[in-house]
């Protein structure tokens, strides 16, 4: 079976200082898996759709 591994904004969890933080996705057998990488960004920074971030960044470590 093939894997896929992405970047994602977690924005289902929100953070205190209003960020979200930035997860490695792994998907195998239609199984997904999270790990956290550590750092945050606040949404409006992230491009949903291509699912990278926007060009005016600001990343946090968590």
């Amino acid at each position: 079976m093939s894997t896929t591994v992405n970047v994602v904004c977690y924005k289902s969890k929100v953070l205190k200082n209003n960020e979200s933080p930035l997860m490695i996705r792994v998907c195998r057998d239609r199984k997904m898996k999270y790990q956290s990488l550590g750092i945050s960004i606040l949404p409006k920074y992230w491009d949903f759709k291509a699912n990278k971030p926007t060009s005016k960044v600001q990343i946090r470590s968590i």
